[in-house]
């Protein structure tokens, strides 16, 4: 028997791509689209992030929705009157022998395609390439197989109209393979799919919050004259102050149905909602299984993809950092020391390779004390909020009824939705960089969070239950001592205030929790 799987990948095209003979009925997706897809797809724009330069990496955790998030983009694109047949998807993660002399099949479906179903329409006109799962077939052991980086340059030094976009677990596995090839950084951006927003999720229920004289928009916060950057350069926090009210004015009348959700979405985080067919309306919809089955995949993504980071040799403790985390849920730093001692390795293991290699992953983000060059301790906070109940409790049940359990997941969920503000702001002035969300501790207690804008400071503070006084003080410290013009303090459901959105002492402006949520 001759094994020549050569063809694998082209006799399988159509199955792959049901929407040349179909078009858009050929597509079953999700009814909602996350926020990534408004930023990559720009809908109602020209052109997308799909189109700004030959090669796009689009990197995430499994379950993330990178896949679906390129089906809803040919989705639209088809929808908008694009011929299906400028689209080729590629899987390479849907079959093991597709991973087989990867680089002879990809380039033989990649000329089927333009020759046989490209040719159709004239072929005249931009086509789309995407090519799921990349890291699949980067072979860096196998020096006589190219890995994807060697026909993907190849495809995008073509004179031809082609946008190529590529899906991997992480920025490291696409910038690497790339690299190796000798691809310059300037030819390809790289952008991350995180697990879905609480703003997605509640758009998902309440689609009438997306009408335009409801819909709490984070622009004018970011850019402009009553932006946090504005006040940051001088402009008094009372602008900001007052835009913030018009947007709470916007969503008051559902404030009651929004509060009401928001511990359903610390339950369950933004995977497991996003990953099940429909919409989960509440937490008590998950069974233990839906929660094994996300702890199940942490588990493969470990030890599949961190063999790739060559520094890390006992992947079990990736595992049992995220399990710390989840018990620990951001409460209180941990000393380098007490991990040093509890996995018997050295700090430099710790800080430089396990920590690393699980904010790749976007499982985990460690955070040091903001403005310490020796920072003695360390933060950890889980990146889904779903993961921390599956690795902490097992369940929804067991979350749903402990008020100090809900206090753990907001305080994730904040830091969580924190990297996305900063994000949200330094992006609208340029700065595309991966954020950067400290805490930090004075004398009069600690603020949970504190990014920069332009090398200026925002401390934000969390009061999720009374008293409240304790983190504004830490706030008004952090103000004295960097000489800050403002911060914000967020309450939850529990803090009792004259009025919802309130600056205090000229320079705080406290809002709630779950509108907080809705900005990021």
């Amino acid at each position: 028997m001759v094994l020549d799987v050569g063809d694998r990948l082209v006799k399988a095209l159509h199955e792959h791509n049901p929407w040349w003979e179909r078009g858009a009925e050929a597509f079953s997706l999700p009814a909602r689209q996350k926020s990534d897809f408004y930023h990559l797809a720009r809908p109602g724009q020209s052109g997308s992030q799909f189109e700004d330069q030959p090669l796009l990496g689009i990197v995430g955790r499994r379950g993330a929705g990178k896949t679906t998030l390129l089906k809803q983009y040919i989705a639209h694109r088809i929808e908008s009157g694009v011929e299906p047949e400028r689209f080729l998807y590629l899987p390479f993660d849907a079959d093991p022998l597709y991973q087989l002399r990867s680089d002879e099949q990809l380039r033989r479906a990649v000329r089927y395609y333009e020759s046989r179903i490209l040719g159709r329409t004239g072929g005249d006109g931009p086509h789309f390439v995407f090519l799921d799962d990349v890291h699949r077939i980067g072979h860096r052991n196998k020096p006589t197989i190219d890995g994807w980086g060697r026909p993907v340059t190849d495809l995008i030094d073509d004179p031809r109209e082609r946008h190529v976009t590529v899906t991997a677990s992480t920025t490291v596995q696409i910038e690497r393979e790339l690299d190796d090839v000798g691809l310059s950084s300037r030819r390809y951006d790289v952008q991350p799919v995180l697990p879905e927003k609480f703003r997605d999720y509640l758009f998902s229920l309440y689609p009438d919050l997306e009408e335009p004289d409801r819909r709490v928009s984070p622009t004018s916060i970011r850019t402009g004259d009553s932006s946090i950057p504005a006040v940051l350069d001088g402009t008094d926090p009372s602008a900001l102050v007052t835009e913030l009210r018009e947007k709470y004015r916007r969503v008051s009348a559902a404030k009651s149905r929004v509060q009401s959700k928001v511990v359903d979405y610390l339950v369950m985080g933004g995977t497991i909602s996003y990953d099940r067919e429909g919409v989960v309306e509440t937490a008590d919809d998950l069974s233990e299984a839906d929660y094994a089955r996300l702890r199940d995949d942490v588990r493969t993504v470990l030890y599949e993809e961190v063999p790739g980071f060559e520094s890390i040799k006992t992947i079990a403790d990736l595992e049992r950092l995220c399990a710390l985390a989840a018990h620990n849920s951001g409460a209180e730093p941990i000393r380098y020391q007490e991990l040093v001692e509890l996995f018997d390795v050295d700090r430099r293991t710790i800080a430089d390779s396990y920590l690393p290699a699980l904010s790749e992953l976007y499982l985990l983000t460690a955070v040091t004390e903001y403005d310490n060059a020796r920072p003695r301790s360390v933060q950890l906070y889980l990146r889904d909020t779903g993961l921390l109940t599956a690795l902490a409790d097992g369940s929804a049940q067991r979350a749903l009824g402990d008020f100090d359990r809900e206090v753990d997941l907001a305080r994730v969920a904040g830091f969580d939705h924190t990297m996305r503000f900063a994000y949200g702001i330094n992006a609208a002035r340029g700065d595309t960089g991966e954020p950067s969300v400290q805490f930090w501790r004075g004398r009069n207690g600690e603020v949970d969070y504190v990014f920069e804008v332009d090398e200026t400071p925002v401390p934000v503070g969390l009061a999720y239950r009374p008293p409240a006084d304790d983190t504004l003080a830490a706030i008004r410290e952090f103000l004295d001592s960097y000489d800050v013009p403002v911060g914000f303090l967020l309450t939850g459901d529990t803090v009792s205030t004259d009025r919802p959105i309130t600056l205090r002492d000229d320079r705080v402006i406290q809002l709630p929790y779950w509108f907080y949520l809705l900005l990021c």
